[in-house]
């Protein structure tokens, strides 16, 4: 029997792979797993042979006794192991799920008797962010929006955060929301993004550059503006748009990453690589990689080829199978038949 589910963060979006998801009875934590890559977690309940189960590394060995390795079991007379094998149900009543992230505070799903047979899917588990927002990040503008279009809004945030989101449902509650409150900038945001989803770049693109002129210092619909110059080789846009936002917030990572990008591609190395460092400094190279490449582009600019190859070793340890691994390994290749890096 298994427990399957999703963990989403209070903002739409997945969680860092390898979040931790915890199986509580009575308090005592039973069974851990990982988020993949999509959010998504599976539990096995039960386990184990000849009626007795595997006993979880996070399960102390005094506590194995009470949650079932010995005497009575939290799950009841059933049991987790050979119980279930015979009876095909468990009583989860004194069970819940819960998912861990530091700075982060989990929803917590209650569970019940469960079948074999049940449905597996427990939905979403909801993670709230504890820290106080970015400066740039929430739109001030939301707290003056009338009732109705706070309505619409929270519907559309509701439909977004399924597994299966129906866009066009949310982009008719946005529409209203910002059809009530033109100044709705974060409305006009995810209005942006849904159509993204559409494929409607131009309607997109209009959308944030609503929600931007609505709200002046949200930062969000200029990041998405920015990603969009980057995908579209606007160089000059991109690094104007991250720029922007560093005005706003110079401490925002994901406006540092675009200015890295396109100061790169526009041959401005030194404002690169300062972006390119903040990011790094940051903790979060493995989401944004490319910073290895900005990096190791600029080094090799300079003539510093051990040091731009060890960039490029990095981001192929992170990504060894991306759409730019083989030009890195043509790259790395040349340099040593030319006898420019051991």
């Amino acid at each position: 029997m298994f427990l399957t589910g999703k963990v989403l963060l209070d903002d739409g979006q997945v969680p860092g792979p390898r979040t931790k998801v915890e199986l509580i009875c009575q308090g005592s934590v039973v069974r851990q797993e990982y988020t993949s890559q999509s959010g998504n977690f599976s539990i096995e309940i039960g386990g184990g042979q000849g009626g007795t189960r595997t006993m979880d590394a996070s399960v102390s060995s005094s506590d194995y006794s009470a949650l079932g390795g010995g005497g009575a079991s939290v799950f009841g007379s059933a049991g987790i192991g050979g119980g279930l094998a015979s009876t095909r149900s468990v009583d989860l009543s004194s069970c819940e799920l819960r998912a861990l992230l530091p700075e982060y505070q989990s929803d917590v799903v209650s569970l019940g008797r469960r079948r074999a047979l049940d449905n597996p899917d427990v939905g979403l588990i909801i993670l709230h962010s504890m820290r106080p927002p970015e400066i740039g990040t929430v739109s001030l503008k939301t707290l003056a929006a009338p009732k109705d279009a706070r309505k619409a809004y929270e519907k559309a945030g509701k439909e977004l955060q399924k597994e299966n989101p129906n866009f066009s449902k949310a982009s008719k509650e946005l529409t209203k929301a910002v059809e009530i409150y033109p100044e709705f900038a974060s409305a006009w945001y995810f209005l942006g993004k849904v159509r993204l989803e559409q494929k409607d770049r131009p309607a997109a693109s209009q959308a944030f550059k609503e929600a931007k002129a609505a709200d002046s210092e949200y930062a969000k619909p200029y990041l998405s503006l920015a990603l969009m110059a980057l995908e579209e080789e606007q160089w000059k846009e991109a690094s104007d748009l991250s720029t922007q936002v560093l005005e706003l917030n110079p401490r925002l990572t994901e406006a540092h990453y675009y200015n890295a990008i396109a100061y790169s591609s526009l041959g401005r190395f030194n404002v690169a690589e300062e972006s390119a460092m903040v990011v790094l400094d940051s903790n979060k190279a493995e989401t944004y990689p490319l910073v290895y490449y900005v990096l190791g582009y600029a080094e090799s600019q300079k003539g510093n080829f051990p040091s731009a190859a060890a960039r490029y070793r990095s981001l192929l340890e992170i990504r060894p199978e991306g759409s730019f691994a083989g030009k890195l390994k043509e790259q790395l290749a040349q340099w040593q038949e030319q006898g420019l890096i051991p």
